[in-house]
């Protein structure tokens, strides 16, 4: 598959997010109902969830359920047609960009909180260990993926509003989300998450500070940076992998998934800043070697490490954007995030355009996720035809 292939793969997704206007349903929108909005036992509400979320049958319409626009999702749709006006200088892209920047300043939080901010989420959610996030709970990731597309518009369309949106949101980050323990420096998932600690969020905000140092180079940011990095070198597996969280009690929680690669890509975001490179170097590389794992030859993940199924497309796009990322190190990786791509591609893409959801040994859910597949395989792509273009044989293995 050559990049005008690849070319087609985008244009076909491209045009069906553009037909649904970036609405979408999401995984963990079970609660999104009047229906189930009334739900009291926070059990229950788990286990409607989880149901909702693996039912291969879309249970959305009869729940009444709508599709939203999420935030998260936006932002990471944003950041794939900034790449991909930088790749094509196909001024549609540059549009969008512009588009899709208006709507996440505007849906900002800050006459709630006095700062930007933004919730990732355009529904209520409740995880498996009860702890909640309403439509209005400001958390890091979101704000995070926001930042960094508001970065990308100031960039390529001067707007200085994007520029000083994402500065505030970016300082309020260190001064209302910041948390120490014996372990370092760490941020905080939300604003009144105080009983554990998800690694791969000081990951992201990392990756949205190591943006900001591309425009500005202050102190705080720079020392957040550095304070960040040792906190991720230090809670590093002696594999390479890193847990999913660390609760107050002492408990932690492993999830082998694409997580991996979120936290490498905040740490490969700041490489070229950091004080001590070698040291962030090798604690890459150890990454990446266990990363590799969690994926099988032909480029098919696995879902949660060492569990085989079912393959789940954030799997895919993370495993393309991260290994992408990593040909500095190898160019084996990047060849093996074109042969993720083809796999993906080959076996996940529907003819209209949009990636379904998982892949089973019997079935696959074909539920059209907007933020959870659409948004990250739009930018995986961009990836893969950015790396198409700059490279000689841009064939996929």
């Amino acid at each position: 598959m050559c990049g005008s292939y690849v070319s087609q793969n985008i244009d076909s997704l491209y045009s069906w997010i553009k037909k649904e206007n970036s609405n979408g349903w999401d995984p963990y929108d079970g609660l999104n109902s009047s229906i189930t909005k009334s739900i009291a036992p926070k059990s229950l509400k788990i286990i409607f969830i989880q149901m909702n979320k693996f039912s291969p049958v879309n249970l959305r319409p009869i729940l009444q359920i709508k599709k939203g626009l999420d935030l998260k999702g936006i932002s990471i749709i944003a950041q794939a047609n900034y790449r991909l006006f930088k790749i094509t200088n196909d001024y549609k892209y540059l549009k969008e960009l512009q588009y899709l920047t208006s709507i996440i300043v505007s849906n900002s939080l800050y006459d709630k909180y006095e700062f930007h901010c933004w919730a990732s989420h355009y529904f209520p959610y409740m995880a498996t260990d009860k702890s909640e996030m309403k439509e209005i709970s400001p958390d890091i990731i979101g704000t995070s993926q926001a930042i960094i597309a508001l970065l990308n518009g100031y960039e390529l369309l001067g707007e200085q509003k994007l520029k000083d949106v994402a500065f505030n949101a970016s300082s309020s980050l260190i001064e209302h989300f910041v948390g120490k323990n014996s372990r370092g420096l760490f941020l905080k998932y939300t604003l009144g998450e105080n009983d554990k600690i998800v690694l791969n969020a000081s990951a992201q905000g990392l990756e949205a500070f190591s943006y900001v140092l591309n425009f500005n180079k202050d102190n705080a940011t720079f020392n957040t940076c550095e304070a960040l990095t040792e906190f991720l070198m230090e809670t590093q597996n002696g594999d390479g992998s890193w847990i999913y969280s660390i609760y107050k009690n002492g408990k932690t929680r492993v999830q082998l998934d694409f997580h991996q690669g979120y936290i490498l890509d905040g740490l490969l975001s700041f490489i070229e800043y950091s004080k001590n490179e070698d040291a962030l170097n090798e604690c890459i590389n150890a990454g990446a070697d266990y990363y590799r794992k969690m994926f099988q030859d032909n480029g098919k993940s696995f879902y949660r490490y060492p569990m085989r199924f079912p393959v789940d497309i954030h799997n895919q796009a993370q495993g393309i954007i991260t290994f992408c990322r990593l040909n500095f190190i190898n160019q084996n990786y990047q060849d093996f995030a074109k042969k993720i791509a083809s796999w993906t591609v080959n076996n996940m893409q529907d003819p209209t355009g949009y990636f379904y959801y998982q892949k089973w040994p019997f079935f696959i859910n074909k539920i059209p996720y907007m933020r959870w597949s659409q948004a990250w395989m739009l930018l995986a792509l961009s990836y893969i035809l950015e790396q198409a273009e700059d490279s000689d044989n841009n064939e996929f293995i």
